[in-house]
């Protein structure tokens, strides 16, 4: 057998926290002669045997009956003591194991919870039927000294019998009732008079009721001394309660079957706890309709029985701006909107063969076995748009929501569940960036360019890390004599597979997950040093940001930090500002312009398009530097006739921006014809392939200058 792994630190740490809280309220539920740290000490070691019987490769819940007996021996057994200890454990089982992410994990913490149940509730079971055993010998004696000597000892008798908290009867070799106690009448809720003179046969379900008979057989016969089992027994009014059923012979003087003694112990608050357990690891507790792991497995078995023509639809329901209900009303009335929707949904399909599941938290998935009855999804989709426009009254306030919904169809059992899953959810995506109340049908096409462009971005700070993105640059060069005034700095992901990934596809990856804001100041960094290191002369280097770099409050200190450690003067630097995130005023967008005016730098903006704010942004901040938005290039207004209106109004708004003092350029410029169409309109910059390819520093920085696009 290996020796067993050490724990890390940090595990061996939140063990240690679990079993000292676990002491603490546990050791307020029962006495136990315990200290402190013997205590902790002790239910430490449970906690190992219970964390490493998650984590274990083949899962046994077993040991953990062993650990439930050993709490009871140690008189750990105080009316709350196991309710407390599940409550404990639940949780803290779940952060230990070292897969979060394995979809039987709750039902592994579950099923180890259940036999800790059952291992004290064993134990508590057999300790008191020791003493029972006892108890019951004292009977016997009590009751023949009765027959035989004096009354006191009947007196005794009847007064531990019917002192007992187990269910104890007193029936002859027939099964009827001879005596009965107080216990078992509250546990068949019944009065204690209309148990006289029953059979013991009548208080179990018809088909239990020769099972249970044979058990008294086989006592009364001497094949079993006693017999022990886990029964249920009919209440008063018929309904159902498991209790734990104890049977043993009772002999007269002469060693003749005389009696039956039937010990009853109530097992229905245990059973609804492991109901109750059983419950949690297949409902939402908020909403009763599936969790996300017991929809997953629900859709793994239709998929698994799918035949060739089997179909289903998935559709992924996502609540649109739910975080206004949140927000606005608290959460309080958003989990009461969950609850609305949910109902909503399980009364649109619950005439179909139809699973319903939370499988976030604002989003739901509906499973549906098509068949002739089934309406096609667009009609169930308008269903579910109809009744939740119905506002729902929250005190005086009426709310209502609307959903994103993404489709995914499916015929036979090809489709992997994580497949499906995922298409329906990128689906659902798609609908929510057209707008609110939109839905999608996946498109396979679509989702695969989307599949490939997701790997792509989670795998970008590995690259990043990796060494495999650098920076190039494009020059940026004076439409009046081609000269190179300044080279715009750009991203490249030279992909082991996928080979050299451009700026934009870099820039468009790394905003989408946030990564902008540190993949850039780091190119930042490495371009002003590298600038510094070659030497640029009076060339420029630019700086295109995204909307979220344009907003963070960081902007200022990493050029402050980039001017200090590269050493360039601020005046050569142009950091132009994404005009969608200044006009917005997203986060510190306007804040930054006015901070980097400040320190010297030339600041600009960027994706102009001549709204009457963004006139006003260059006029009121002294703006140095416009980039016209790579719309206009694209929309070619040179190839309009020269009295367009397209044509009209371009070039009036490079005429007022050149009367603000400010530098305007345009990027992505094919040809030299081009470049010179945009000169003439007044426009003084350029980049694009007429002035040559990004590349490295040296590449763009030659001695020679880009062909004038007048020729010269």
């Amino acid at each position: 057998m290996n020796p067993p792994v050490p724990l890390d630190p940090e595990r061996a740490r939140r063990r240690a926290e679990v079993a000292k809280a676990w002491a603490h309220v546990i050791g307020r539920t029962a006495y136990v002669p315990m200290t402190a740290e013997e205590m902790e000490q002790f239910l430490l070691e449970q906690v190992h045997v219970l964390a490493d019987t998650v984590n274990a490769e083949l899962f046994d819940p077993s040991p953990a009956i062993a650990v439930g007996n050993s709490l009871v021996h140690n008189d750990f057994t105080g009316p709350e003591s196991l309710q407390v200890t599940v409550e404990i454990l639940a949780g803290a089982l779940l952060l230990d194991s070292e897969n979060r992410t394995d979809r039987r994990l709750a039902e592994k913490v579950v099923g180890l919870l259940s036999n800790l149940a059952t291992g004290y509730s064993n134990a508590i079971r057999h300790r008191t039927l020791d003493q029972q055993e006892h108890i019951k010998q004292a009977l016997l004696k009590s009751k023949r000294e009765a027959e035989r000597r004096e009354r006191a000892a009947t007196e005794r008798f009847e007064e531990v019998f019917h002192a007992s908290a187990i269910g104890m009867a007193l029936t002859d070799m027939a099964g009827n009732f001879v005596q009965t106690n107080s216990a078992l009448a509250h546990i068949l809720e019944c009065p204690e008079s209309e148990l006289a003179g029953r059979n013991v046969r009548d208080l179990f379900p018809p088909e239990d009721a020769d099972d249970v008979v044979i058990s008294y057989r086989e006592v009364t016969e001497g094949i079993m001394p006693r017999i022990r089992e886990r029964r249920r027994m009919v209440r008063h009014d018929g309904t159902i309660a498991w209790v734990y059923l104890v049977i043993s012979l009772l002999r007269d003087v002469n060693g003749v079957p005389a009696y039956h003694v039937t010990m009853v112990e109530n097992l229905s608050e245990l059973q609804a706890l492991q109901n109750q357990l059983g419950q949690q690891s297949v409902r939402d507790m908020l909403t009763g309709v599936a969790n996300r792991q017991h929809f997953q497995s629900k859709l793994d078995a239709v998929l698994e029985g799918a035949g060739p023509q089997t179909s289903i639809t998935l559709l992924h329901v996502g609540i649109d701006s739910f975080s206004v209900i949140n927000n606005g009303l608290g959460h309080l009335a958003g989990d009461r909107m969950l609850q609305v929707v949910a109902n909503e949904l399980r009364g649109i399909v619950q005439d179909y063969n139809a699973v319903i599941g939370r499988v976030g938290g604002d989003e739901f998935a509906i499973l549906i076995e098509n068949t002739p009855d089934v309406p096609h999804y667009q009609v169930l989709i308008d269903q579910i748009n109809e009744r939740l426009a119905e506002p729902t009254f929250i005190g005086d306030t009426g709310v209502a929501v609307c959903v994103s919904i993404g489709v995914a169809k499916h015929t036979g059992r090809a489709h992997g569940r994580l497949d499906l899953l995922r298409a329906a959810n990128s689906t659902m995506r798609r609908a929510k960036a057209v707008g609110k109340r939109q839905w999608e049908a996946h498109n396979v096409l679509e989702d695969a360019e989307q599949k490939d462009l997701f790997a792509l971005t989670a795998a970008m700070p590995g690259a990043w890390e990796m060494g495999e993105l650098d920076c190039e640059y494009q020059p940026v060069v004076d439409l009046a004599d081609g000269r190179t005034v300044a080279v715009e700095v750009l991203l490249r992901w030279n992909h082991p597979t996928e080979g050299v990934i451009g700026h934009y596809r870099c820039r468009d990856m790394a905003e989408s997950t946030g990564m902008s804001l540190t993949i850039g100041p780091w190119a930042a960094m490495r371009a002003a040093a590298e600038a510094a290191e070659h030497g640029t002369g009076d060339v420029m280097l630019r700086f295109r940001l995204t909307q979220m770099q344009s907003s963070d409050g960081n902007l200022a200190a990493v050029i402050n930090r980039l001017i200090a450690r590269s050493g360039l003067p601020p005046s050569r630097l142009e950091i132009a500002l994404d005009a969608r995130a200044v006009i917005a005023n997203r986060g510190e967008a306007q804040s930054n312009l006015q901070a980097l005016h400040d320190n010297g730098v030339v600041t600009g903006l960027h994706e102009f398009t001549g709204s009457q704010t963004e006139f006003a942004l260059v006029e009121d901040e002294a703006i140095q530097s416009v980039i016209l938005a790579g719309s206009l290039v694209t929309n070619r207004p040179d190839l309009r006739k020269p009295d367009s209106l397209l044509t009209k109004v371009t070039r009036d708004m490079v005429k007022n921006l050149r009367k603000t003092g400010a530098t305007v350029s345009v990027v992505d410029v094919p040809t030299s014809q081009d470049a010179a169409w945009w000169h003439a309109l007044g426009v003084t910059r350029g980049q694009g392939d007429f002035a040559g390819v990004p590349g490295d520093l040296e590449s763009v920085l030659p001695e020679r200058s880009a062909p004038s696009v007048n020729g010269a």
